[in-house]
């Protein structure tokens, strides 16, 4: 399984920081690849919520929450994952370091295709999923940023 982390510090409240992270229906606000996203189903927080989105390429899918911390973070498992990959599991943590406020993210996945798939991992997969969790991140920066009490005000 191939791990791939990446991390940004914000300036604001960790409970601002939740308060947009624990939106799961509502990335899309916030994900500069996501074009829509929606709740699916009766659970609207912690285990067992799932959420449907739209990428900006064209492709849908939709991922369901296996892990909660209420103001800590949680995990997730994309269902349908992009071909060829599989297995992809997602976590998100926010946390204090250093007195600002830390989100964390870690993506987990294999790929099919054997060779084949090892090798377009090494010179496309990799690349793209870490633009995009670094495009998630400077979205999330900037939208809870620019909401921020705090850094409207320095």
């Amino acid at each position: 399984m191939r791990l791939l982390q990446e991390r940004v510090d914000i300036g604001a409240p960790l409970e601002q920081v939740w308060e947009v992270l624990a939106d799961f229906g509502g990335v899309c606000d916030w994900a500069p690849y996501m074009r829509a996203s929606h709740l699916i189903g009766e659970t609207t927080t912690g285990v067992g919520m799932r959420r449907g989105m739209r990428h900006a390429w064209g492709f849908r899918f939709e991922e369901t929450v296996t892990q909660w911390h209420d103001g800590k973070g949680f995990s997730f498992d994309v269902l349908k994952a992009p071909f060829p990959m599989m297995n992809v599991k997602e976590t998100w943590v926010v946390g204090h370091e250093q007195g600002e406020t830390v989100v964390e993210t870690q993506v987990r996945y294999d790929m099919r295709l054997g060779a084949v798939g090892t090798i377009l991992d090494w010179v496309l997969v990799r690349f793209v999923v870490r633009r995009e969790m670094r495009a998630g991140l400077g979205g999330l920066k900037r939208y809870v940023e620019e909401r921020s009490p705090d850094q409207r005000q320095g």
